[in-house]
């Protein structure tokens, strides 16, 4: 063989010196280079996935299934949504609205400049709840976790107020108001992948209205429904049998969920499951870690849009201290603080630097209330509760403990919605009066200085949610003033979802809790007498022909205005029976995390964190 050295030999080995020198070189800088190579290969891999994300979003604009909103700015944008839509009157008198394109949020994100799909959404449930199953959990963190993961055939624009089509593509309402009929759009599917008909929807209503399934509080607002049939796949109807001005908003609202997954021979079956949580919403349970968290995930075959965030994170952090050091810590992403802490923090020019801060008061807020049990003896009378109230100084407790961070109510509407008589007074505060109508009641202090009616002493428990120190301040200031009166009253403090069962259960004497409000709210599901049984949310067992009355007529009544003054007879019915200790309606409080954009509030609703998002180079997870 020819072992010569030839030209291309030559060659070669200058060109191997020269990957060796290259290679020398990059060793050599290796330590400087290669934090930046690994930082710009994972920017490049984020680029990539971004822009692939946003060619998606831009596809579905096109074809008619993006379902945010442009931003104010984007005319041209806002204007192709609305192109097509339909919200007319028909010669029949029939109310017809129909969306090709399901409605986008006044605040949408995604035409914003610095708009990023990505990063994890992690927050604090608080008490952990009890259940996620569909329809049977009564408290608020279970029903927040649901509406990620759950879908409605209409929803509600935050803007307008007008109820505009989801699930559904259209619908019709009869102008008596009695049959509503719905289309389901095309291609909408639940997180499994199967189609959501109108089979489906029936379902779902008569799951709510099975008797057996734990769902006394749904029901009462289907009540008057005659009838819930499937025309075909696509299209469902509802038939009343009477006028009810809430008729469109709750047979729309029902969420629907998939038969093949929630089928049941008996009602326990469903009762029991607790942790099933199964829907066609953006977001999927991935996990639920018992005393940790629930972790939810975007779900990848969404028939809407592309979900902005990777995750939602639920924490459960109950005491109001733990959660805001978990907020200032990085753990969690916003925090509703008491009011104590806003005055604290808010008002730092440091914290509103790197924190977000907003206060406001909302006519669908909701109040806190005390709750007198009357079937107990000691609460039957009309002289005792009122005499409660008047020892209770009202605005002291929102000035002391709230910080004025409140309003006073008189009733259960809030004060700022439509349905509130403005007219009617406050109970005083005025022990003196109040010890006069307890002696009229029959009340007779004894000789260690306790109220006592007929050999029985004037002294009860109160039951609250624990490891609240706000309701804690209120209910030991409550004490002592009862003390002083004479009435023994002992602090009971339970975790909210036991607290939530010795209510359904009808064991406790009194209760300290809050409801949660709306614009204008059906009272059939507190305060008519029908409401007693069943679990209802009547607990405390009012019952007033007259206010049954009232509520009836009020439900019937199409005419808004006429419909205010039924509800205002009603206010001043229930103020006067004093069956609640109305206490106040609190400003909502929230501290956010500075990265999130698109986050102010809504005049009506709040803070809408579906419409969040976090620039790309302010992501934390990845």
């Amino acid at each position: 063989m020819d072992n010569r050295f030839t030209i291309k030999d030559f060659f070669f080995t200058l060109l191997l010196l020269a990957v060796i020198s290259v290679v020398a070189l990059a060793m050599g800088q290796f330590n400087y280079q290669g934090r930046k190579l690994l930082s710009l290969q994972r920017q490049i891999k984020r680029m990539n996935e971004l822009q692939l994300q946003q060619m998606q979003l831009l596809n579905k604009f096109t074809t008619g299934s993006l379902t945010v909103k442009p931003a104010a700015n984007s005319t041209s944008a806002a204007s192709a949504q609305t192109s097509g839509d339909i919200r007319e009157t028909l010669s029949d008198g029939a109310r017809y609205v129909r969306y090709p394109r399901p409605p986008l949020s006044p605040h949408n994100p995604y035409s914003r400049p610095d708009y990023a799909p990505g990063d994890w959404l992690v927050l604090n449930l608080g008490e952990e709840p009890r259940k996620i199953q569909p329809f049977v959990p009564q408290d608020a963190g279970a029903m927040t976790v649901q509406s990620w993961v759950l879908e409605s055939l209409l929803i509600r624009n935050p803007d307008t107020l007008q109820w505009e089509p989801w699930l559904a593509q259209s619908y019709r309402q009869s102008a008596n108001g009695l049959t509503i009929t719905f289309k389901l759009r095309r291609g909408i599917r639940f997180s499994n992948g199967e189609p959501i008909t109108a089979r489906d929807v029936v379902f779902s209503y008569d799951t709510i209205m099975n008797p057996g399934v734990d769902t006394a509080p749904l029901r009462t607002y289907l009540n008057d429904v005659k009838s819930c049939r499937a025309l075909n796949s696509r299209t469902v109807q509802f038939i009343f049998k009477r006028p009810y001005f809430k008729a469109l908003e709750e047979v729309g609202g029902i969420q629907i969920i998939p038969e093949h997954v929630y089928k049941f021979t008996r009602p326990r079956q469903f009762n029991e499951e607790g942790g099933k949580l199964v829907g066609s919403g953006p977001y999927m349970l991935d996990k639920w870690v018992r005393g940790q968290e629930i972790v939810l995930v975007r779900n990848p075959d969404y028939w809407g849009p592309h979900p902005t965030f990777d995750r939602i994170v639920y924490r459960f952090i109950a005491n109001p201290q733990a959660a805001l050091q978990s907020f200032l810590a990085g753990q969690i992403d916003e925090d509703g603080p008491q009011p104590s802490q806003w005055v604290r923090y808010a008002g730092k020019p440091g914290f509103t630097k790197k924190y977000i801060c907003y206060k406001f008061l909302l006519p669908s807020s909701g109040y806190d209330y005390i709750g007198w049990n009357l079937r107990k003896p000691m609460f039957k009378d009309r002289r005792t509760r009122t005499a409660l109230t008047m020892l209770l100084n009202r605005n002291a407790i929102i000035k002391t403990f709230l910080h004025g961070l409140a309003v006073q109510v008189t009733g259960p509407f809030n004060p700022l919605s439509p349905q509130n008589d403005p007219h009617i007074q406050p109970i005083p505060y005025n022990p003196a009066k109040a010890r006069a109508l307890l002696r009229q009641a029959g009340w007779r202090k004894n000789a260690q200085g306790v109220l006592e009616r007929n050999g029985r002493p004037f002294q009860f428990k109160l039951d609250m949610p624990a490891k609240d120190q706000l309701i804690e301040n209120i209910a030991s200031y409550a004490q002592r003033q009862f003390a002083r009166a004479g009435i023994r009253m002992t602090l009971e403090p339970y975790e909210f979802s036991v607290l939530v069962h010795r209510i359904n259960q009808r064991k406790f004497d009194a209760v300290f809790l809050g409801w949660t409000g709306s614009l204008e709210g059906d009272p059939y599901q507190i305060w008519d007498s029908k409401s007693i049984a069943d679990k209802g949310s009547n607990a405390i067992g009012f019952d007033d022909p007259a206010a049954d009355r009232l509520i009836a007529a009020g439900r019937r009544e199409l005419n808004t205005a006429k419909r205010m003054k039924i509800w205002h007879k009603l206010q001043r019915i229930i103020y006067r029976r004093q069956p609640y200790t109305f206490l106040f309606t609190p400003y909502t409080l929230d501290f956010i995390n500075h990265r999130f954009h698109n986050t102010r509030p809504y005049k009506i609703f709040g803070v809408n964190e579906g419409d969040w998002y976090v620039p790309l180079d302010m992501q934390k997870y990845h």
